[in-house]
């Protein structure tokens, strides 16, 4: 700092005698020029005036013009002199920027240093838990295997000797030797030892029921749940037995829900999927028009129909005298409440549905429905207003057409 103080005196002193060498020469100058016009004068007194007037105004013109140059000098000196102020001022203020920076640089530094010791911290903490949750993932699994041994071998001796399956409720009639038997199956002798059967009931294999977990009956889903869970998983498991929504009349099967599908696609003799492939497409768009031929006299095939990951089935079946249109949702009448379908029957020439049409609008009716109850819901028309629904084509075939609508809630 004080270099550069005395660095600065320097330069001012060195503007101050370069200003005053200025003055000296200008005064020179004007003494210099008075001596000439007073030497001439004197010299020269006899020559005209005019010639004197002249020489007048030339010394008094340089004199002016030097004056001029000596104020423009001036200002440049002071000009040089605020732009010298303000680039030291400028320097000064770098120079304070610099200082409060390297004390950033230092607190940063500090900061960084304290986040290095906080992540090796917390690096050891997380390397310590996942040793702890090793061990106790480890330990969950011996305790599962324990409790999955323990479960099958209590599930093995509670379950019936004779349907091979495990009741879920109580009573279970024991004999005196400790043999189960569940009540379906209890005779008057034990399956297992051949003893006398009593009304000996076993209060610790009701205990076992109901605290251990059941497998599920249906084939191909295997999965096990507590027992109050496991009755609500059979009235929706994916692999429930349920017969094919087809009517009766063209195919009774029953199969696993997971199945009737593809049993429809492929060789259900009472769905169209089959005899007409052009209706299986990937997805529906709706409201989506169908053309049917009368079921005025029978039951006609049915017609699967996937939407929104979802497959319902269209009956067209009869009862008593009236035909009777349903729509089935692959599910349970609790889903079913989750969607609202619209049938309308009306003419085929008359697919705008301004004439008269026989119109239903509810909830789809679920997988599980037996199809003597399926055939008393649904819309329901008589035969005359069938009859008036329908079109002879060229062919002399009496058909319909159906409109059919799905929204989910």
């Amino acid at each position: 700092m004080e270099d550069n103080s005395d660095r600065n005196q320097g330069e001012g002193e060195t503007e101050n005698n370069n200003y005053n060498d200025l003055n000296s020469k200008n005064k020179e100058i004007l003494k210099r020029s008075e001596e000439m016009l007073t030497s001439t004068v004197l010299e020269k007194e006899g020559k005209d005036w005019d010639e004197k007037q002249t020489m007048i105004d030339q010394l008094l013109s340089k004199v002016n013009v030097l004056e001029k140059e000596r104020n423009k000098t001036k200002e440049e000196r002071d000009a040089f002199r605020e732009e010298t102020d303000a680039f030291r001022e400028e320097r000064d203020a770098m120079k304070e920027e610099n200082k409060l920076i390297t004390k950033e640089k230092d607190v940063t530094s500090k900061e960084n240093d304290v986040l290095k010791e906080e992540r090796e911290v917390i690096t050891k903490e997380r390397d310590v838990m996942k040793i702890d949750n090793a061990t106790l993932k480890s330990e969950k699994n011996a305790l599962d295997t324990k409790y999955t041994a323990l479960t099958s071998t209590l599930r093995d001796e509670i379950e019936c000797p004779v349907c091979l399956e495990v009741p879920t409720s109580g009573p279970v009639p024991v004999c005196p030797n400790g043999h189960f038997v569940c009540s379906k199956c209890k005779d008057s002798h034990c399956p297992t030892c051949r003893g006398k059967m009593f009304s000996g009931k076993s209060l610790l294999a009701v205990k076992v029921i109901e605290n251990i977990e059941h497998a599920c009956r249906n084939e191909d889903c295997g999965k096990f749940f507590p027992l109050e869970e496991y009755k609500l998983h059979l009235t929706s498991c994916l692999h429930r037995t349920v017969n094919c929504p087809s009517p009766n009349e063209f195919c009774s099967r029953k199969m696993s829900l997971s199945k009737v599908y593809d049993h429809i696609l492929e060789d259900c003799q009472g769905s169209l999927n089959v005899l007409f492939t052009e209706y299986n497409f990937p997805e529906y768009n709706f409201p989506q028009y169908l053309g049917f031929t009368s079921i005025l006299k029978h039951s006609s095939e049915g017609l699967a129909l996937k939407w929104n990951d979802q497959i319902f089935y269209l009956n067209l079946e009869k009862a008593l005298e009236c035909s009777v249109f349903s729509l089935v949702l692959f599910g349970t009448a609790l889903e079913c409440k989750d969607y609202e379908v619209s049938i309308t029957v009306h003419r085929t020439d008359d697919k705008d549905m301004k004439g008269n049409v026989q119109r239903f609008t509810g909830k789809p009716l679920p997988i599980d429905i037996e199809q003597e109850k399926r055939k008393k819901n649904g819309l329901l028309v008589g035969p005359d207003q069938m009859e008036s629904l329908s079109v002879i084509d060229e062919k002399l075939k009496i058909n319909f057409g159906i409109t059919l609508d799905i929204k989910k809630q």
